[in-house]
């Protein structure tokens, strides 16, 4: 048996939603209200008409120009309060579970305040949450929740997913969190990747005396940044690998990811 597409329709009566994407196996269809508050989730309904020979959209019967001829709504639920919205470009999915990864935020500002540990001009954002939903009957199976804080959610850049770990990037306090997805479906944070790279950094620089008081050293994952930079240049050009390195030095200070 030979199957193939070959008519396109058009002006197909559509729900009134903002259409986000298929999943990567092509079993969930995402979309979110217009007003950004809910979430809907439908499954493709394949094959629902055929031809036994060429035909054109004359020939296929008038529910053919249905959207729910060719998509079942599994349900809608409601992710956002009244002063948050979903994050339409954000969107992550893990095939193995069928959890999708959902973010809600509040409004963003520009004049954030005196923080300790924040960067200078970095906005902030209330609250973004994250939510681990199943996409199979829409249970939110848990959520993570990030307050004054700044995380780059267009197009997923600030959120990435491998395997049952997602990685998050604060830019407001230069840190990157790492969440485990557990089979249960929770989200538990496993590192915390900023200030002190690996666990026992801080309890190191205590113990010998170099604890910074304020901020008068750089964040761990600077440093480590800055010693690969310097481990580089010096295998490529160690005549001039101190002077490189001094040149971007202060550059790297003020570096926000």
């Amino acid at each position: 048996m030979r199957i193939w597409f070959q008519v396109t329709l058009y002006g197909i009566d559509c729900p009134d939603y903002s259409f986000r994407k298929f999943t990567d196996d092509g079993k969930y269809l995402v979309a979110f209200s217009r007003n950004h508050q809910d979430l809907i989730v439908y499954r493709p309904i394949w094959l629902t008409f055929s031809c036994h020979e060429e035909c054109d959209s004359h020939d296929l019967p008038a529910n053919a120009e249905r959207f729910d001829s060719f998509f079942k709504q599994l349900y809608s639920i409601s992710l956002a309060s009244s002063n948050e919205y979903i994050c339409e470009d954000f969107f992550l999915y893990m095939e193995c579970h069928q959890y999708g990864l959902f973010a809600t935020s509040t409004a963003r500002s520009n004049e954030s305040s005196v923080t300790e540990g924040a960067i200078h001009g970095v906005p902030s954002i209330e609250k973004i949450t994250f939510y681990l939903v199943r996409l199979e009957d829409g249970a939110i199976l848990d959520e993570k929740a990030f307050c004054n804080d700044f995380i780059n959610l267009a197009h997923s850049i600030g959120a990435y997913l491998y395997e049952d770990l997602v990685c998050i990037v604060s830019l407001r306090y230069q840190t990157i969190h790492v969440l485990q997805i557990r089979d249960s479906g929770s989200l538990v944070e496993v590192r915390r990747i900023g200030a002190f790279c690996r666990e026992d950094d801080e309890l190191f620089l205590y113990s010998h005396g170099q604890a910074a008081q304020g901020s008068s050293f750089l964040p761990g994952i600077k440093q480590r940044l800055l010693s690969f930079i310097f481990r580089k240049t010096w295998n490529e050009e160690p005549d001039q690998a101190l002077v490189r390195y001094l040149a971007i030095l202060h550059a790297i200070h003020s570096f926000a990811m």
